[in-house]
């Protein structure tokens, strides 16, 4: 660890090693796009095999696939959802942004999401290996 009380010389060094880590990272970043693509790829594939099939889950000699399924409840109008849930005291739907579980109960229960929420829910696929 540099001692030296020379605060431009630390300041400067700081400076240098925040660009070299900033430089590695993006790198990195570069190498593994191809790795990042082929899995999000196969993953697809194998969704629609999960799919076809009518399966949550399919094990293997080489492992486990199986379909997860990632909610998000995103404010669309954050001052109308909470008028929403002010005026109807609504109050499981907060969760100082949209509560995902409660979005999903909401939805099951009127066919529609809350007012002012983007509601999604996305299947993907896990791969334990054996």
């Amino acid at each position: 660890m540099r001692t030296t009380m020379d605060v431009n010389t630390n300041v400067d060094e700081y400076i240098r090693t925040r660009d070299e880590i900033r430089d590695i990272e993006s790198r990195h970043k570069d190498e593994l796009r191809p790795y990042k693509q082929k899995l999000e790829e196969l993953g697809a594939v194998l969704l629609e095999q999960l799919q076809a099939v009518g399966g949550d889950g399919v094990r293997t000699k080489s492992g486990t696939v199986y379909v997860t399924e990632k909610r998000s409840a995103s404010l669309a109008d954050p001052s109308l959802f909470m008028d929403y849930v002010i005026q109807n005291s609504a109050w499981d739907l907060l969760d100082r942004k949209a509560n995902v579980t409660a979005v999903t109960d909401y939805i099951a229960e009127h066919n529609a999401a809350p007012p002012g929420v983007n509601f999604s829910a996305v299947l993907t696929v896990g791969v334990r290996r054996k």
